[in-house]
């Protein structure tokens, strides 16, 4: 894998969870998370496709994935206290 590669994905997950965190704390918590987020999902897709990650899409995926499950984590923790 490339480090570039990689590196785009953690950066276009970071700016996805900046501009969107309200929204995902929602999604997490009421399980809504595609609905609500699916337009800007595409768009940040695309936007790793075109700026080299194409046929790479796994790791874009795994690196939203671990990210997601991180923040849910936080979200349920914080439910429980």
């Amino acid at each position: 894998m490339s480090e570039k590669i990689e590196r785009l994905a953690r950066t276009i997950v970071a700016d996805f969870f900046l501009y969107n965190q309200d929204k995902i704390d929602r999604g997490l918590l009421n399980d809504t998370f595609f609905e609500l987020l699916g337009g800007e999902l595409e768009d940040s897709v695309k936007f790793f496709e075109e700026h080299g990650g194409r046929g790479n899409l796994t790791i874009f995926w795994d690196t939203l994935f671990n990210r997601l499950m991180q923040r849910e984590a936080k979200l349920v923790e914080g439910r429980a206290t």
